[in-house]
């Protein structure tokens, strides 16, 4: 009983771990909700666009507040652009500009944004600062503008139906390979492997690491060794299975936990290399 616990508290720390990492790369659609948290007439707000690299489009409405006793609020519709600046580990910057009309006015804005991400995980929150102009018929107004939200993330080759099927863990390593980089890439068959390989156990690894950050006030002397076991390629998609073996410390007794986790990382190709957009797990 007591070793079945330990497994299943380290399984935990694991899946938590392997369920959540990175950043956009290949073509994503968003959705998003958002606030201005009281530094302009923003109360609730929703966009949907598309990153493709560095770069996104998105239209976004929202109800705006009037903030005069008695007046109800109003409509705002609009758009903007994003491209991205830094990535730094989970966290990356970017520059914005939009416009939208407000009511019977229009404006325009300009910004910087945060976003944090952990690929595996299809949700990020974001917050964007900068300043907006409006123009009225008398005369501009122009302030401040704060966006805070949580954005849903859907990778596009995801949804094309192409994934290799999950595979099932073996001793040995396996195999499928039923696609082709891109010309300029200049990758064989064997090399293309390799590389959804990297990707696959760099995002394992930086996943089990956020999580062994996430639960320190839980666990210490966490230490994992990653297996990656299985590749599978099929056109710009692929999948790689694999397992983990953890063990860590719990801080609450001192006991030694430890156990093995598997699972199944799906990927897609992004320019010359793979991303990692999610995660399967496999109680197998």
């Amino acid at each position: 009983m007591i070793g079945t616990l330990k497994k299943s508290v380290t399984v935990g720390l694991a899946a938590a771990g392997l369920a959540a990492t990175g950043m956009a790369s290949a073509t994503d659609v968003r959705l998003g909700l958002n606030s201005s948290a009281g530094l302009g007439c923003q109360i609730v707000g929703g966009r949907v666009g598309f990153q493709e690299g560095r770069f996104g489009i998105y239209a976004q409405g929202a109800y705006c507040t009037s903030n005069v006793e008695g007046r109800s609020g109003t409509g705002s519709f609009g758009g903007l652009i994003t491209g991205d600046l830094l990535t730094y580990g989970n966290v990356t910057t970017y520059a914005l500009l939009g416009a939208e009309v407000q009511g019977s006015n229009t404006a325009v804005q300009g910004g910087l944004g945060l976003r944090y991400g952990i690929a595996l995980l299809p949700v990020e929150g974001y917050v964007e600062v900068g300043a907006q102009r409006i123009s009225t018929a008398l005369q501009p107004i122009i302030g401040p503008r704060l966006a805070v939200g949580i954005n849903y993330r859907l990778n596009v080759a995801s949804l094309q139906g192409q994934m290799p099927a999950p595979f099932k863990f073996e001793d040995g390593t396996t195999t499928q390979y039923a696609g082709s980089a891109p010309a300029e890439c200049k990758l064989t068959p064997e090399q293309d492997i390799a590389s959804a390989r990297g990707a696959a156990r760099s995002a394992a690894d930086e996943g089990l690491g956020a999580a062994a950050s996430a639960y320190g006030a839980a666990y210490s002397k966490v230490s994992y060794k990653i297996e990656i076991t299985s590749v599978g390629i099929n056109g710009n998609v692929g999948s790689a299975g694999g397992k983990v073996t953890i063990s860590a410390t719990q801080n609450s007794n001192g006991e030694q936990v430890s156990g093995t986790y598997g699972g199944t990382i799906k990927l897609v190709r992004s320019g010359c290399g793979w991303q990692a957009t999610g995660f399967t797990r496999n109680d197998g």
